[in-house]
């Protein structure tokens, strides 16, 4: 009698398997797929987001992936070799830098920068007050003010004053070598404190000046020079190891951020925010806010199940699969008890 059952079991796990490998390769996978699709959304229209997962589910997860996972050595390769075809690709040639951005969305994103006022205060300040301002404006005021005394009208107009200056610095040189470089010295000195004095009330003239106005101006007008060109013009400026080495900069920044507090604290405060406004609504509710319907749903299990289905069954994985998802049912003590009951 057992062996009859064991039999009878068996027999049952191979009609099983059969009638699923059937379904899901036969003419009735679309049916499938539309059926088990409708049946997961009248689900997700019963179901909260708060009822399936916590929010210390969907922290805990981001941290691992977001913090602590360390990732292999191929992951930096990889997207380095990417970031390399993509930069080559040919049409970046092809396509004019307007065409990704509309005049409209230009203006508005300057727009939207610009009503940043005490951000933008902010930065003239840090620019205008910098060593490297006053040393730019110390150098150009010193080479402007030599480059009018040796090109001025008036030592031209004063019969023989050019040669007068030539034979003074002559002169001097003779008797104290040293003197038109200390004289030079202290030219420059002079004229660096006097910029690192005036720097404050520089940065109030720009600010004063460069008004929004006059900055979306500057702004647009830039724009409409460089709109037509196309992206490709920018390879002029960045190769393929700049991209890389950027790319390698920018990966261990990231590494680097993502050692700090601030970053596992900013994550639990945008999982925060996405509860507090979908914890308590319907997943189908949040899939509509998310653009994700039944039609996307469909398409999109109908563009991989079949290709998948098919290699698997052609490599002869399929049966297995299904099998071994199954077997263990058909030799459980709960088949046994319904066999037993049945033939009761």
């Amino acid at each position: 009698m057992a062996e009859k059952k064991t039999g009878l079991a068996a027999a049952l796990l191979d009609a099983h398997v059969e009638y699923l490998i059937d379904e899901l390769t036969g003419n009735g996978l679309q049916a499938l797929i539309d059926e088990e699709v409708d049946a997961a959304l009248a689900l997700a229209g019963k179901l909260t987001l708060g009822a399936v997962v916590t929010r210390k589910q969907i922290k805990d997860t981001a941290r691992i992936f977001a913090a602590k996972i360390e990732f292999g050595p191929g992951l930096p390769e990889m997207v380095g070799d990417i970031a390399r075809k993509l930069f080559a690709h040919a049409i970046h040639d092809k396509t004019e830098i307007g065409s990704l951005l509309t005049d409209q969305h230009f203006e508005d994103f300057t727009t939207q920068a610009l009503e940043l006022d005490t951000l933008r205060e902010k930065i003239i300040r840090g620019v205008v007050t910098s060593p490297l301002y006053a040393e730019f404006a110390s150098d150009l005021l010193y080479s402007g003010i030599t480059g009018y005394l040796a090109q001025s009208n008036v030592t031209k107009n004063i019969p023989g004053a050019s040669s007068m200056l030539k034979l003074g610095r002559a002169a001097l040189n003779v008797a104290k070598p040293s003197l038109e470089a200390s004289i030079e010295e202290g030219l420059r000195k002079y004229i660096a404190k006097a910029v690192q004095a005036s720097t404050a009330r520089s940065a109030e003239f720009l600010i004063h000046h460069a008004d929004a106005e006059a900055l979306k101006e500057l702004a647009l007008d830039t724009w409409d020079r460089i709109k037509e060109q196309p992206i490709g013009a920018l390879r002029e400026d960045i190769d393929a190891r700049h991209v890389e080495e950027l790319f390698v900069t920018g990966f261990e920044a990231w590494r680097h951020l993502r050692q700090q507090d601030w970053y596992t604290v900013i994550i639990d405060a945008g999982i925060d925010g996405f509860f507090d406004k979908y914890e308590d609504a319907t997943l189908a509710a949040l899939l509509d806010d998310l653009g994700v319907g039944r039609p996307q749903i469909v398409d999109e299990a109908r563009r991989y199940a079949p290709s998948v289905i098919k290699v698997l069954k052609k490599k002869k994985l399929l049966e297995p699969i299904v099998r071994r998802r199954l077997a263990g049912f058909y030799s459980s003590p709960a088949l046994q008890a319904a066999l037993d009951k049945a033939g009761g």
